[in-house]
């Protein structure tokens, strides 16, 4: 199974879950089965309008990152791959 890795900013919609295994075959389906199980994660890394990775959030594939593009979610994802969300973080 495919493993998703939450970052810890995100994680208040995950319950404190840090890794998903899922099934799934694209990276879309991958934050759809983890949306159904803790919702409100998904806007967090998709953007609702636009339908592509939110522009201070970063996906990577296996360590490869993704572009921003929607039809890029639609990337297969097989069962020994790893996809990482990065969240910006800022301070001052």
């Amino acid at each position: 199974m495919a493993v998703v890795v939450i970052p810890t900013v995100f994680q208040g919609a995950t319950r404190g879950e840090s890794h998903f295994e899922t099934d799934a075959q694209t990276v879309a389906a991958c934050f759809d089965a983890i949306e159904a199980r803790c919702p409100g994660l998904k806007e967090l890394v998709i953007d609702p309008q636009t339908g592509a990775i939110h522009k201070f959030v970063k996906v990577m594939r296996n360590g490869e990152l993704l572009a921003r593009d929607p039809v890029v979610l639609e990337t297969k994802v097989s069962a020994s791959d790893e996809i990482e969300v990065i969240a910006a973080v800022a301070g001052g």
